[in-house]
Formats: C-alpha cells, sequence, structure tokens
C-alpha cells in the first residue's frame, strides 16, 4: 500500500507539491491567529463539586462572574493606604470605570473599612472591579478597564484576574516560542547538514515542519472556535511540529538517498523510501496521535486539548511527510545530494569500498559487545534507570495559579503580592454552601450553622469562618455567641443593627448559606487541597447538607479527576501503541518488549522531573522559583506525549532489524546490523528533538520549561541507555522468541500486510551499504 501511496506521488508529483504549498500557505493566514482564540483557564472538571458549586454562586449570589483585582500602590514613602489622601487617589483613579456598562460595581477599603483590602505593611491596596461578564469575555475587556483607570500622579496599579492573566499569558506564551525557535532551529539544521552532508537534503526536514507547524496551528484555531484549548497548546504544537516533522522527514530523506546510492532510478528511490521508512512514519503518526489521545479521557478542557493539538500535530507532520516531501523528492532526483560537504562525502565514499567486515561501524561492533554479555549490561543498566526513576516516589501534585510566571509579568506580581503582601487567603476563600432546612435564620438553623462554622475554624489550615452569622461586638470584638446572632435575626426589620441585612444579602439565598473559610496556606499548595475531604467529610449537622468549592476544592477535584482517569488513559495507549507494534512487525514480543522499554524512559523522565522542579535542584541552572510541588497535569502530558514520540525510534530501528531478519535468519547479525544502519539517523532524530525540547527549557513560564527539560531527557535516556544497551541484550536473550507470535494471529498480521518487505536488494546479502550519515 505505502509503496503504490509512493508511486502515485511520485507520478503526480509537480500537483502535489503545489497543492501542499498552497494548502501550508493558506493555513499561515489563520495560524497568526491561534492565540488570540486560547485560554488560560481549563483545569476544572465541569463535573466536579467544586463546578457545580461555582455554578450555583453564579446562578444563586450572582457572584459567579468574572473580576479584576487592580493593586494600588504610592511612590511615596511612608505612604499609608488607609489615609483619606491615598484612598481619595484610588477613587480619583478608579472614577472612569463608571461609565462602563461591565462593571456592575467596586468593591474595596473606601466602602467597606475593612483591612483585609490593606497589605499588611500599609503601604498597598486593592480594588475588586467587579463585571458582568464570563471569564472568558473578561479578556476582552482588559485594555478598556485598563484605559479607564487613570491613577495621579505618584501612584502606580497592577491588574490581575482571569483577564489579565490571560492576556498576559498569551504574550509570554509568544514570546518563550520565539526564543526556543531562534536557539533550536539554528542547532537543528546544523545536526540536518552533518547528518546529511548537504545542504539541500538538510533543508528538507526544515522545509517540511515550515509547512507542517502553521498547518496545524491553523486546525488549532478552528478547534478552538468549538471547544475550549489551552494557551499551552500554542508551545506544545509547535516543540512537537518541530521535532516530529523534522524527525519524519530526516528518515525518509535518508533512506531517500541510501536507495539512490543501491543504483535504484529516482522513481523507485521514492517509491521504495515511503513503502519503508514512510511506512514506519505513518504508524509512528499513529502512535503519537494515539498516545495523545489518551488525554480525550480527561474532564479538565486543557487537558483535552492538549491531545487534540497534538493529534493534530502528528496528523499534520505525516501527511506533509508523506505527499510534499517524496513528490518534491522525486523533482530534485540526485540533486537531492547538491550543496555537499566535500570532506564529509569523501570519507563516506571511501569508507564504501572497504570490504563489510573492515567496515562494520562503531555502532555494530558496540550492539555485537553488549550481546556477547547480554545479562551483565542489561542488570546494572536497569537499575541506573529505576535508581534515576525513584524520586518519583514522593511526587505531589498541584494545580498553580499566575505564580507559574516570570517576575516582571504584570497581573504574575500583582497575584504574588495578593498572596504574600496581603492577608493570606482573603481573595481565595474556601466556599462552603450549606442548605437548611427550612428558614436559614431560625434560631436552630443558626446554631447548627454555627457549630458547623466552629468545627471548620478549628481545623489546622483554617484561619476563620466568614457568613452571615458571624458577628463581633463592634466595642469589645469578642465573637457574639449563636443564641445572640438568633435573636438580632428576630429582631423586626427595622430594628436590626446596622449591617445585619447586608450580610443576609450577601450570604444567604433562600434555604442556603454561604460560608468562607479563610485559609493562609496558597491554594495550589497540597496542603490547601488536603483540607478539602477534611471538610467535606465533616458532619454538618441534622437537616443541613453541604458542597465545597472554591480554588482549593477545584484544585482538589482536578486532582482527583486525573487520578481517576490516568489508569484508563496509560491503558489505552498501552495497549494500542502494542496493538499497533503487533500489526507492523508480526510479533507479540517485539510490543511487549517496546512498552517496557518506553516506560523505563519515562521513569527517569519523572524522576527528574520532581528532583529538579519539585525539589528545586538546579533552579539556579535553569532560572525558575522552585513551587515545591509538581505542576499537575505535566505528568500525563509528558507521559502521553513521550510513548508516542519513543515508537520514532523503536518502529525505525526494529523494522531495519526485521529486514536484516528476515533476510538472514541470524538474530545477533540482524541486531548489530539495524542497529548500525540506524545509527545515524536516530543520533540525529534524537539530537533534533533533544535540541528542540531542551529549547523550550529556556520559557520563562515554568510550566512549559518543566515539560520542554523533562522530555528532553526521555529522549536522550530512550536514544542512548535504551537503543544502544537495553534493545541489543534483550533481543539477544530473546533469541527467536523476538518474532513469535501464535499462528491465527501471525496468519492474521500476514494477509493485513502491514509487516515490512524484505529487503529485496540483490547486494544486500552479502554486502551492506555504509551508513548514510555523517554522525554514525
Amino acid at each position: 500500500m505505502f509503496t503504490r501511496w509512493g508511486a502515485f506521488v511520485y507520478r503526480f508529483r509537480r500537483p502535489v507539491a503545489l497543492l501542499a504549498v498552497i494548502v501550508a500557505v493558506a493555513a499561515g493566514s489563520l495560524a497568526t491567529q491561534t492565540s488570540s482564540a486560547l485560554s488560560a483557564g481549563g483545569w476544572l472538571d465541569a463535573t466536579s463539586e467544586s463546578a457545580d458549586v461555582s455554578a450555583r454562586l453564579d446562578r444563586q449570589f450572582g457572584a459567579g462572574k468574572s473580576a479584576v483585582i487592580a493593586v494600588f500602590r504610592s511612590e511615596q514613602p511612608g505612604a499609608d493606604a488607609t489615609s483619606p489622601e491615598f484612598q481619595g487617589a484610588v477613587a480619583t483613579a478608579v472614577a472612569g470605570l463608571a461609565d462602563d456598562s461591565r462593571v456592575t460595581g467596586l468593591l474595596g477599603y473606601a466602602d467597606t473599612g475593612d483591612a483585609r483590602f490593606i497589605s499588611k505593611a500599609g503601604d498597598a491596596a486593592y480594588v475588586v472591579i467587579r463585571l458582568d461578564l464570563t471569564d472568558e469575555d473578561s479578556v476582552a475587556a482588559v485594555d478598556d478597564i485598563r484605559a479607564a483607570i487613570v491613577p495621579p500622579a505618584s501612584y502606580s496599579y497592577q491588574l490581575t484576574g482571569y483577564g489579565p492573566i490571560t492576556r498576559d499569558s498569551a504574550v509570554q506564551s509568544e514570546e518563550d516560542l520565539q526564543k526556543a525557535e531562534v536557539v533550536s532551529l539554528p542547532i537543528a539544521a546544523l545536526v540536518l547538514i552533518l547528518v546529511f552532508a548537504s545542504v539541500v537534503a538538510a533543508g528538507m526536514p526544515l522545509f517540511v515542519a515550515g509547512l507542517a507547524i502553521p498547518s496545524s496551528l491553523a486546525l488549532i484555531y478552528l478547534v478552538a472556535q468549538q471547544v475550549e484549548m489551552s494557551i499551552f497548546v500554542l508551545n506544545i504544537a509547535t516543540m512537537l511540529g518541530l521535532a516530529l516533522a523534522i524527525d519524519y522527514s530526516l528518515f525518509i530523506v535518508s533512506r531517500y538517498r541510501e536507495e539512490l546510492r543501491r543504483g535504484r532510478t529516482v522513481g523507485e528511490a521514492v517509491e521504495r523510501a515511503i513503502g519503508t521508512a514512510g511506512k514506519a512514519v505513518a504508524f509512528s503518526g499513529i502512535a503519537v496521535a494515539i498516545g495523545l489521545s489518551g488525554l480525550l479521557l480527561f474532564e479538565a478542557p486543557a487537558i483535552r486539548s492538549i491531545g487534540i493539538a497534538g493529534a493534530l500535530v502528528a496528523l499534520c507532520s505525516v501527511t506533509f511527510a508523506l505527499t510534499f516531501l517524496p513528490a518534491v523528492l522525486g523533482m530534485l532526483g540526485p540533486r537531492i545530494n547538491a550543496l555537499t560537504l566535500g570532506g564529509l562525502v569523501g570519507r563516506f565514499r571511501a569508507s564504501s569500498d572497504l570490504p563489510a567486515a573492515a567496515r562494520a561501524s562503531r555502532w555494530e561492533r558496540l550492539a555485537l559487545a553488549v550481546m556477547r554479555r547480554p545479562i551483565t549490561v542489561l542488570v546494572p543498566t536497569l537499575a541506573v534507570l529505576l535508581i534515576a526513576g525513584s524520586p518519583v516516589l514522593r511526587l505531589e501534585q498541584g494545580v498553580p495559579g499566575a505564580e507559574i510566571y516570570p517576575a516582571g509579568v504584570e497581573s504574575r506580581d500583582a497575584y504574588v503580592a495578593l498572596q504574600t503582601e496581603f492577608a493570606a487567603g482573603e481573595t481565595t476563600p474556601v466556599v462552603i454552601l450549606a442548605d437548611v432546612e427550612g428558614s436559614p435564620t431560625d434560631a436552630a438553623a443558626i446554631r447548627a450553622v454555627a457549630d458547623y462554622a466552629a468545627r471548620i475554624t478549628a481545623l489546622d489550615g483554617v484561619d476563620r469562618v466568614e457568613g452571615p452569622f458571624s458577628i463581633s461586638d463592634p466595642q469589645s470584638g469578642t465573637p457574639v455567641t449563636p443564641d445572640q446572632v438568633a435573636a438580632l435575626y428576630a429582631l423586626p426589620d427595622g430594628l436590626r443593627p446596622a449591617g445585619l441585612d447586608a450580610l443576609l444579602e450577601r450570604y444567604v439565598r433562600g434555604s442556603t448559606v454561604r460560608l468562607d473559610a479563610i485559609s493562609p496556606i496558597p491554594p495550589a499548595k497540597p496542603a490547601a487541597t488536603d483540607l478539602i475531604p477534611i471538610i467535606r467529610a465533616m458532619e454538618p449537622g441534622d437537616g443541613i447538607s453541604t458542597q465545597v468549592g472554591g480554588s482549593a476544592a477545584t484544585a482538589y477535584d482536578f486532582l482527583v479527576s486525573q487520578g481517576e482517569r490516568a489508569p484508563w488513559a496509560v491503558g489505552l495507549t498501552l495497549v494500542a501503541s502494542g496493538a499497533i507494534l503487533f500489526l507492523l512487525f508480526g510479533s507479540l514480543i517485539l510490543p511487549l518488549k517496546a512498552v517496557i522499554m518506553t516506560l523505563l524512559s519515562i521513569s527517569a523522565s519523572f524522576g527528574a522531573l520532581v528532583w529538579i522542579f519539585q525539589d528545586g535542584n538546579l533552579s539556579n541552572v535553569l532560572a525558575f522559583e522552585p513551587l515545591g510541588y509538581t505542576i499537575a497535569g505535566n505528568p500525563i502530558i509528558m507521559f502521553s506525549v513521550i510513548f508516542g514520540l519513543s515508537m520514532d525510534y523503536e518502529v525505525l530501528l526494529l523494522s531495519r532489524i526485521q529486514e536484516a531478519y528476515r533476510r538472514t535468519a541470524d538474530n545477533r547479525a540482524s541486531v548489530a546490523e539495524g542497529l548500525a544502519r540506524t545509527a545515524g539517523v536516530i543520533t540525529g532524530a534524537a539530537l533534533i528533538m533533544i535540541t528542540v525540547f531542551a529549547a523550550f527549557a529556556l520559557a520563562e513560564v515554568i510550566t512549559i520549561k518543566s515539560i520542554g527539560v523533562g522530555m528532553a531527557i526521555a529522549v536522550a535516556v530512550d536514544a542512548t541507555i535504551i537503543r544502544v544497551l537495553l534493545v541489543p541484550a534483550t533481543m539477544r536473550l530473546m533469541g527467536r522468541w523476538n518474532w513469535w507470535a501464535p499462528g491465527i494471529l501471525g496468519r492474521l498480521v500476514d494477509r493485513l500486510g502491514f509487516s515490512h518487505v524484505d529487503d529485496d536488494d540483490p547486494g544486500a546479502a552479502s554486502e551492506r551499504d555504509p551508513v548514510p550519515t555523517g554522525l554514525a
């Protein structure tokens, strides 16, 4: 099938190439708009209890709309944020918001006299700007809000909240992307030149990447019009697009040049390259797409969107590698070797005149050395990988806020100031909705709710609980007893103390009472999310039912949902990838081996992720502020991406080993030959992937930085330790069982015809071709 496809593309090479370019150019206009269609949110499980609380706050209390927080400071030394002068400056600054119909109100110290709006040092204050907009709609209002706030001289302000954070995250993502491309593309070009020793050949993978990435981003933009797509998709899609498009093209161009050296015509070389390397690329792309499709099982839109985007990137990379690339190769013919680097090419040509035994590469000698003592190599290598992965046993996950962005980003700095300079937890309470039987202001209901609130207050990690019955004596400041509160609410409307009706308006709707548990622990910290199941497990009292929400509850529900879905996603990825490898190679052993090898490289990268980003090691080198936990979602995203990527090398290596085995029936010689024949291509591909991923370690956003570092480590482990040591050792130990399959399954695979064809080069059995790369 793939050989016939290669023949078709070669026959219509000019229209195929032209059509591919037209599609990519047309996609470019949409690709430039992608970042504006992405969201900074998407980490909410819509089926969770916290999501239900959020919906009820919007429906019953009108508190589900978005808000922007403005933090004001004075440049005058010793400024008092409670002074009439400071508050007057704040009032002047926000006066222009009164003309904006989207602003429903302002809440700050001037309106409430509440000290929570004043910094602990007394030199800053914040104002909550309430909006009649959803979070997503608030993004478009940020510029207008900023323009309407005009502080007097010597005063400044910073905005934070969903809208400002989303705007800043889009800008930061673009900057990180440009930085990574500036670093990775020149290095990738250099590696390609070393691999191919030809400028023209080296340019082909970069050309394919230049078509695949904008096409992927255009598709992502279209999907984002229908479903919520995370802002992190921009970086991850570009990262994958560069790696996959370049690697797939590298495999095909390398095989095409090899076939030309064998004396095949241009058309035959294209057919053969697509029939072998093209088939490996197609199956590898399917493996990547399946690995990422496992993310669709999660409830959080942000994780699902990364799975969708990754699958689209794999699709575009495979599509252009199997259409545009063979079409251009067919047009170039032998000119693919134009602009060669003479010294390197001369060295390869000289080596090709040697007999096969004399020119066995160092890779082949290494493989044979490993296979002479497979157990001696296997046991310590496994031990090293398991030790490297051991830090994952202390993995702790958290759902961070704007602290993942670098210092100097306005919304991040204001967010961190609210967490550190002001009374902790005031803007991120744990929200409890208590539904009572009868009237919430009945004496029995007041006593029951007050008792429940007192028990929550007694928990470690909770400072106090605010609600309609949390009243203090205005003179002494001592709390009023529940019976006294009940007596106050029993008074006629005109006789109630001032402020009591305001408490009812804020905290009571029908038979529902809202309680705000103020915790000094940042909601992203594991200690904060650990509070949620404790509060939910508390018995509220007879006739009372409760639901718990807020930022910490949202994070907890996300972690629970992730934990419930992760085994299914992992299982789907493992089974589907194993099935693809079985169809490709007709063996039950090879897929099992490949899965185990990949899990070992993933465990090593996870161990590094915890050691670096959770424990804070190398934080000075990598320029990040440790969070003290691993960002939730990153491990499962990395697992899905890495598992798919590792199939690249596995499929290419095993394909060449299988070709040699079918020709010689010699397991040891086939493994050695397969490793040697793919050495330069896989080494070059790995270097490119590592370069691309490591370039994203320069990102200022710690989420992208940690994913880039983790994936670079995984690819490095997979392309070195796994490929060079574990694959030869295990295949030597398994012997002929490497290719075993039960009779009925073996016949099924043969009938389907996906297994690679034998190497039909008449001289292949007696004399091997030289390794066609500069890195072998």
